[in-house]
């Protein structure tokens, strides 16, 4: 009986010591097996289920603005602060194929990204012909372009502009200010000096409504090195930018294209993108932990040094342009967008100079509603959730001999803010999970299961071990205790 019961204790001791060193060895094997199934599996090529889901992108992609509506034009051309109200969301969705797609020699794959952008009526505040009061950015352009010339040559533009009923501020439709409309400004310039202009048309996002593209990408498809797979080896033919300067760091472009990041992202890594909306790369800050619709990922966000001065911040120094660094919050993006005083920030001057918030009345920044973020899914580096956030400004001041700037004091007049944001619908997130989070819960718990079975048995076999010898010890002293009686001896 007791050599039953000790090798009882013998087996489970062993039992649990080769369970646990089991699961400990399933964690690098099978950490290991994943590694290089995602490495398989996180390659640009055709037929694979990346390339699909790279080519035509599966999840709901919304583009959503809102307009600032100026409340006191009057007051404002005598020197008052602008009070605006926003007014939106009015919602697009956003189709992204991608197209004339080739695979080159050097291990990458070139292609355009068109876009095209349907109003969905019943995720808006109004339909695209609402109207409200904004800043005439043609004339503001004109009065720009000419502020250092000749007094008789300004005082002829007024004229015209008079002329042509030309005010600062004038009414537009929501969706004339984003995609297009017929500027009479422009239309007069046209007819004075026929061929000056590329188009009489004017709109913050012209062209892009319906296969409007940003350019020719070409990244790396990930073949022989994963960890390069989507990042950008040229944009438009280029390693690099011009706009700004000559200083190689603000002229980089460096990573994605912000559809997804290579696999395999750490907490310390930053996960950057190239952003044609404001002609430069930005990082992306490890923040939390977090999921979306159950799948662990990790959140970035755009960090607050992104916009900060060149003054503060040297490094943004070079997207200071004439050597005049504009306050925090703001980036002059008019070196880009052929001469548009356009400068961009975050909605409502979000982590921006507070001046900037003071000097018009309506703005009200909100952590939740305004920054910058995305969300990865880190083995695989999918994008699951982002929410990008800008505003667009204009650069506004008196101009002597153009009368109809006014008295109006020098700001950065915001004229809308959008949010571009994905959210990954249920469909392809159930696909996800069962492709790999699935896949990647039921390992770890064959290891952490195999892992804590043997944990359980060696403390079991602890347990019965000292129980066995504090047994043997017991029956041991009662066979002295009897030996000793037998020959004589007294018990005290």
């Amino acid at each position: 009986m007791r050599c039953t019961l000790r090798v009882g204790v013998g087996v489970t001791g062993v039992c649990g010591v080769l369970l646990l060193g089991l699961g400990i060895g399933a964690i690098f094997l099978f950490d290991s097996l994943l590694r290089d199934q995602i490495k398989k599996n996180e390659v640009i090529k055709k037929g694979s289920y990346l390339y699909d889901q790279w080519s035509d992108i599966p999840v709901p992609i919304f583009m959503q603005f809102w307009v600032w509506d100026l409340l006191n034009p009057e007051e404002v051309l005598k020197g008052e602060k602008p009070a605006v109200i926003q007014k939106g969301p009015y919602t697009y969705s956003e189709r992204v194929v991608k197209t004339n797609i080739t695979f080159h020699d050097n291990g990458t794959v070139s292609y355009l990204q068109p876009r095209t952008f349907t109003f969905l009526r019943n995720m808006s505040v109004g339909p695209e012909n609402d109207t409200f009061t904004s800043l005439n950015i043609p004339l503001v352009t004109i009065a720009e372009l000419i502020e250092n010339e000749r007094d008789i040559v300004k005082d002829l533009v007024s004229v015209i502009e008079r002329l042509a009923q030309e005010t600062l501020f004038m009414k537009l439709t929501v969706g004339g200010l984003v995609w297009g409309y017929n500027d009479s400004l422009l239309m007069d310039v046209n007819k004075l000096v026929p061929g000056l202009l590329p188009s009489t048309e004017f709109g913050l996002f012209m062209g892009r409504k319906t296969n409007g593209t940003d350019g020719v990408y070409s990244v790396f498809t990930g073949n022989g090195d994963v960890t390069k797979v989507n990042i950008i080896d040229t944009w438009d033919g280029q390693k690099s930018l011009n706009y700004w300067s000559d200083d190689p760091y603000c002229n980089m472009i460096n990573g994605t294209d912000g559809n997804f990041f290579p696999p395999f992202i750490t907490k310390d890594m930053r996960a950057t993108l190239f952003s044609t909306d404001i002609c430069r790369s930005v990082e992306g800050e490890f923040i939390r932990e977090s999921s979306v619709r159950g799948i662990p990922t990790y959140r970035y966000e755009a960090p607050e040094r992104l916009f900060q001065s060149g003054d503060i911040n040297p490094a943004n120094k070079c997207y200071c342009q004439n050597q005049a660094c504009l306050p925090s919050g703001l980036l002059n993006i008019s070196i880009c967008k052929q001469g548009a005083p356009v400068i961009m920030s975050s909605p409502h001057f979000y982590l921006g100079d507070p001046s900037l918030v003071d000097s018009i009345i309506g703005m009200h920044p909100d952590p939740e509603q305004h920054k910058v973020y995305f969300e990865v899914e880190p083995l695989s580096g999918i994008l699951l959730a982002a929410g990008k956030r800008l505003q667009a400004n204009i650069y506004v001041k008196k101009i002597d001999h153009i009368q109809q700037t006014g008295n109006v004091r020098e700001m950065f007049y915001p004229i809308l803010w959008l949010n571009e944001s994905t959210f990954i619908d249920p469909v392809n997130a159930d696909k996800f999970k069962s492709q790999v989070t699935n896949n990647i819960k039921l390992m770890y718990g064959v290891e952490y299961g195999m892992i804590a079975v043997g944990c359980v048995l060696l403390i079991m076999f602890i347990i019965l071990f000292a129980r066995l010898r504090r047994r043997s010890s017991t029956v041991l002293g009662t066979s002295d205790e009897r030996t000793s009686l037998l020959n004589g001896d007294t018990v005290q």
